[in-house]
């Protein structure tokens, strides 16, 4: 290995118990790297179109990049992909912690797992050694309760291990995969995929820290500019060094971007201080960095807490997202969100897509419009203890959780009346915690973006609002351009908040750390292009079994669209000013993409995705 990978994976085939270690597929890594781009090629060429999410036809791929387990800091994510249960799309989920590197330190670029198991099962990869491990007895078990039996039954107490938690087991369509007890690759269901796998979880351990890359001495002194870069942010007392996203709580309210009761208002005004980083004042924290991470912005608390029921769970600072879609989105207290962010860790779940379909059956209560057999379980609003009893319910589909665990827009779907029109969700993934209302353009990346309503694909970089100003090929270049910055942090595998060193990593930065790491010749955009065209052909390939042209594909929920901002800085304002608008939007960036007016990839990318893939 002289370019940053081994050129080697592993499969794992649950159905038969066969394992291969097999090269990386020809093409795949010259023309669209690792990470996301590697697992959006292996996902394309492998997966028949049409199949079910939660079928032993699915795969997962986990994947690493040239960065992983190499002298540049801030390298601590890995990838998995899959077809998402939630949306039947594409679905690339991502998460700190030390499982990237663990991997490549064990020899391995990526591995395959497909079919089903007969039984609960985990996977050990240790070295060489790569075992499907029984694990009957442990099913049902919380995510680091399993995180600590793999370790005995492997006798690896340093392994790194990721698992699921009940959620997972259950099938909940937005379940997670854990590791470090509050880490997840937290959109889409890749836990329930998992669990229909009967595969509770996977350990990995690697000797090996001699990283091969093409130029080690280049990419030293990148790694030390990187350092120097976020030292700066340091000294300046940056909001990520300080204590994390939670401190984005109290701009996203002043921006009018902040979810309130189920994205019906953008702001709190002066109570965000009751949910924000002042919140915090009154516990004791402590960080919890990632692999050779110099930015370190995961924090845990670290005195008990009255609502922990073991002493073994770590009790995470809950994120800014997960403060906006349980927190404002739920009209409920800090100490709340707390405890909910301890609970969704325990049995792993995402807190996104669960806050946000928990704030759509509040909706649905308050309206009066949920179905007569759950009325009983209805809550409104601002209902503490109510929250917080339906998050088990979910994890185990127990009463109103059964359809809870469907996601937002299939409980619309149930409950009908109208409700469509306030569940926030694009192509069924739940909408993240920044109300486009209240940014310019924004609306098009959640729109267009392969996995959904994700916040991180890709922003515009105008501060401009919606209201003021109807969208310019000017912005949408901005937003193209940072599309590709994240594909490229997400296939080199870097971590997004390299947008918070001083300066903020660029897309020159990454072209450097490729060709040092890689030693490719491409352009940067030419292959975030290919990534973008890869996942745009396997999503329209799944879509077009089922709908004749894109139509409707690059849509926005009706609140977001149709409903403006009752009040704050950006009152009066919607997603777009008209229908017009966001039609135009779609258009320049549809042909910034190599796209035809309705979406559809031309001809001539089409043809060149499916050359590259083989297929």
């Amino acid at each position: 290995m002289s370019n940053g990978f081994y050129n080697r994976l592993v499969r794992i085939n649950l159905s038969t118990n066969e394992i291969k270690k097999e090269k990386l597929p020809e093409n795949a890594v010259e023309n669209f790297m690792g990470g996301k781009g590697l697992g959006a090629f292996i996902l394309t060429k492998e997966l028949k179109p049409g199949i079910d999410p939660l079928g032993s036809e699915n795969k997962i791929i986990l994947s690493t990049g040239p960065l992983q387990g190499s002298v540049v800091p801030i390298c601590g994510r890995y990838c998995i992909v899959t077809k998402s249960p939630l949306t039947g799309l594409f679905l690339d989920s991502h998460a700190g912690g030390f499982i990237g590197p663990e991997l490549k330190f064990a020899g391995y670029d990526a591995i395959i797992v497909e079919g089903r198991a007969s039984s609960p099962c985990f996977i050990s990869i240790i070295n060489e050694e790569v075992k499907i491990n029984k694990a009957e007895k442990l099913k049902g078990l919380t995510t680091l309760a399993k995180e600590i039996k793999f370790k005995e039954i492997i006798k690896e107490p340093k392994a790194k291990i990721m698992s699921i938690g009940p959620a997972g087991e259950n099938l909940v369509k937005y379940a997670c995969v854990t590791s470090d007890s509050f880490r997840n690759t937290g959109r889409g269901g890749v836990g329930a995929v998992f669990g229909s796998k009967n595969l509770l979880g996977i350990a990995i351990r690697g000797s090996n820290r001699d990283i091969s890359v093409f130029n080690l001495t280049d990419l030293k002194q990148k790694a030390l500019d990187l350092r120097k870069r976020a030292s700066k942010g340091k000294e300046i007392d940056h909001w990520i060094y300080r204590i994390g996203t939670p401190a984005l709580f109290n701009l996203s309210s002043d921006r009018d971007q902040l979810p309130v009761r189920n994205f019906q208002f953008g702001t709190l005004n002066d109570e965000a201080s009751t949910l924000g980083e002042d919140a915090l004042k009154k516990y004791s924290t402590r960080k919890k960095p990632c692999y050779k991470c110099v930015i370190q912005c995961a924090h845990i608390f670290g005195g008990d807490l009255s609502f922990k029921d073991d002493d073994k769970h770590i009790a995470a600072v809950p994120e800014y997202e997960t403060l906006g879609l349980i927190g404002s989105s739920c009209a409920v207290k800090y100490e709340t969100v707390v405890e909910a962010n301890y609970l969704l860790n325990k049995y792993g779940l995402d807190s996104i897509s669960t806050g946000s379909t928990i704030a759509f059956f509040m909706e649905c209560s308050e309206r009066g419009i949920v179905p007569k057999e759950y009325q009983s379980e209805q809550i409104n609003f601002g209902d503490d203890q109510g929250l917080l009893d339906l998050i088990p319910k979910i994890a185990y589909r127990q009463g109103v959780g059964k359809i809870l665990a469907e996601g937002t827009k299939r409980v619309s779907e149930l409950f009908g009346q109208e409700s469509d029109k306030f569940a926030i969700h694009v192509k069924g993934l739940e909408m993240a915690a920044w109300d486009p209302r209240g940014r310019l353009a924004l609306g098009l990346s959640y729109a267009t973006a392969a996995v959904g309503a994700s916040h991180l694909r890709g922003w515009p970089t105008t501060m401009k609002i919606p209201k003021d100003e109807d969208v310019t090929p000017e912005v949408v270049q901005t937003l193209v351009s940072e599309q590709d910055l994240k594909l490229i942090k997400d296939s080199l595998i870097i971590c997004h908040f390299t947008h918070s060193i001083i300066p903020a990593l660029n897309l020159q930065d990454v072209q450097t750390l490729y060709e040092a790491s890689m030693g490719g010749s491409q352009s940067i955009r030419d292959i975030a292009q290919n990534i973008w065209s890869l996942t745009r052909y396997f999503n329209m390939r799944e879509f077009q079994l089922h709908n004749s042209t894109a139509g409707d594909f690059d849509t926005l929920p009706h609140r977001i669209l149709q409903e403006p901002l009752p009040s704050g800085t950006a009152e009066g304002s919607k997603a777009f000013n008209s229908t017009k608008d966001f039609q135009q939007g779609l258009k320049y960036l549809y042909q910034m993409r190599r796209c035809d007016e309705n979406g559809e990839l031309i001809d001539s990318e089409a043809e060149r995705m499916k050359n590259f893939v083989g297929i």
